[in-house]
């Protein structure tokens, strides 16, 4: 199968209902484009908080391309499953994991439960029929929204009316497919952190589609089995495809070729910590440096060292792994992997650390972008017995996103972006909608300045193999942990957030109380403030 043919075979989901025939009402207070992740966490908080004056939620409809709701879930494939536990996964007001009572489900069994893709799409399905019944909420899927109509002027910037605060916004009207149009107060885009995805996204290398096999992981389960295999990608895709072919393919280790552009931190799923408690610990660890150090502070703060101790520290935790202890990693996506599936994939022993492809010549040399080349490991091998997989799209590039981002909050629109970060956007989602269900307590530019979010290198994607994310990097104001810890510290202000906080099921730091919160956040800024990193508060 050549990737040309898979790519339009994303996977097909099993209609909801004919509801892009549904009748939309003339006008609603939120017109919300993209039923993911994001989407529903901030729809589900925004309907169950808000406190609205005239005695009544607000109105939504939801759109989505798909037919049903679930977003990236809709296209993944089909062997995929939730990185971490289902119970920091979905939205607010309804569980993912079994439930917490009963005599078939142990504490246990509820923490280290994974959902399927399957069981995830059920779940969206259930989320969306039950804020169907309760509020005034409509989901409309197979329905297309031209994103251009957010652009005021049509070329991506955002005129001065934007940013002013009017109150309340009035309606606007707006097309969408099928000669349809709707007015709505405010839209909300809920596609701002769509992922790319191999099935969508093609590789960036160069080969000829008639002669090699190269597929995306999404067919890996529907593909003609062949003899030997080469994953291209060193993400979490490609670990999942490779312990996919052993466990479920029988595949041979020494029959796989693991292309690893890059060595990444590999988060531990038997102690998953948060970012920012790895930013305490990096911020601690610099501590006891400088108490150590007979000549006072040390400026270390500023070099690869600060983060990179910090990980050799979760290490020794438990809280990180790596695949070969002769070499640092460059890189941290929060890909999350057992200690079983990394012992698994150690037995494939044929890795090769050379960057990324470039392109593979019809008798499958591969050659990388450095310069350098390989023949296929393996001497019989040809073009008929060997899969390439494609495994390269690079998630969290959102490289559909090539313009400058606009404010989180403006008064017609809201655009969800990355003001905390993984496990899966939800809570990004979830807080984003609570700040929206406070209503006039706080104008646009007071929420913004607690939505602090990172600025995309609009460059690397233009480049020719696109952008490669995760570096490890090196601490600055505006690295995403340091927004993420100025964030929480901005919402630990805010009395209906800091009550909310503690036990949400999507929050990372949901088993801390408030007071251990403002600890964590108050010593890691102390350090960070000492060295300049961020200013005084």
């Amino acid at each position: 199968m050549r990737l040309r043919a898979a790519a339009s075979m994303a996977f097909a989901s099993t209609p909801r209902n004919n509801n892009n025939m549904l009748i939309l009402p003339d006008q609603v207070d939120y017109l919300v484009i993209g039923a993911g992740a994001t989407g529903l966490a901030f729809t589900d908080t925004l309907l169950h908080h808000t406190s609205d004056p005239r005695s009544r939620s607000p109105s939504v409809v939801m759109v989505d391309m798909h037919s049903c709701p679930g977003g990236q879930w809709v296209d993944s494939y089909n062997f995929v499953r939730l990185h971490q536990p289902s119970d920091m996964y979905g939205v607010e007001s309804m569980t993912l994991e079994p439930p917490s009572s009963g005599e078939d489900v142990s504490s246990t069994e509820k923490e280290a439960h994974r959902a399927t893709r399957s069981e995830i799409l059920d779940y969206y399905d259930r989320v969306t029929n039950m804020l169907e019944k309760k509020f005034d909420f409509h989901f409309v899927g197979d329905t297309q929204f031209d994103m251009s109509q957010l652009d005021d002027n049509g070329m991506g910037q955002f005129m001065e009316e934007e940013c002013a605060n009017t109150n309340p916004p009035q309606h606007r009207p707006y097309k969408l497919s099928g000669g349809r149009s709707i007015m709505a107060r405010k839209v909300v885009d809920a596609r701002y952190l769509q992922p790319d995805l191999p099935i969508h996204v093609p590789p960036k290398f160069k080969y000829n589609t008639d002669i090699l096999n190269v597929v995306p992981v999404n067919t890996l389960a529907d593909t003609q089995q062949t003899k030997h295999y080469v994953i291209i990608g060193a993400g979490k895709t490609g670990m999942d495809a490779i312990v996919h072919l052993i466990q479920q393919e029988h595949a041979i280790p020494d029959n796989i070729l693991w292309i690893v552009p890059n060595e990444a931190w590999i988060t531990a799923r038997e102690n998953i910590g948060s970012c920012l408690e790895f930013l305490h610990e990096c911020t601690e660890l610099q501590k006891k440096r400088d108490l150590a150090n007979d000549n006072g502070r040390n400026d270390t703060i500023e070099s690869e060292d600060f983060f990179q101790r910090g990980f050799l520290e979760w290490e020794k935790k438990g809280k990180v792994y790596r695949f070969d202890k002769d070499i640092v990693p460059t890189k941290f996506k929060d890909a999350t992997l057992s200690l079983d599936e990394l012992e698994l994939i150690k037995n494939v022993k044929r890795v090769v650390r050379d960057g990324r492809v470039e392109s593979i010549d019809d008798n499958g040399t591969i050659h990388f972008v450095g310069g350098t080349s390989m023949s296929l490991p393996w001497p019989s091998s040809s073009p008929s017995d060997t899969t390439y997989v494609h495994c390269s799209a690079g998630a969290f590039n959102y490289s559909k996103q090539t313009k400058k981002p606009p404010p989180v909050f403006s008064p017609h629109r809201i655009s969800l972006q990355d003001v905390y970060g993984t496990p899966g956007f939800c809570f990004v989602g979830s807080i984003i909608g609570k700040l929206e269900s406070l209503g006039t307590q706080f104008t646009d530019d007071e929420k913004n300045a607690m939505c602090v979010v990172p600025t995309p290198d609009l460059s690397a994607a233009k480049l020719p193999l696109g952008p490669s994310g995760g570096d490890v990097g090196v601490i600055s104001p505006s690295h995403g942990y340091v927004q993420r810890l100025s964030n929480l510290n901005k919402w630990l202000q805010v009395a209906e957030i800091r009550d909310w906080l503690p036990g949400h099921r999507l929050f990372n730091l949901r088993h801390y109380n408030t007071r251990d919160m403002d600890s964590l956040v108050e010593e890691t800024l102390d350090v960070l403030e000492e060295y300049g990193v961020v200013g005084g508060r």
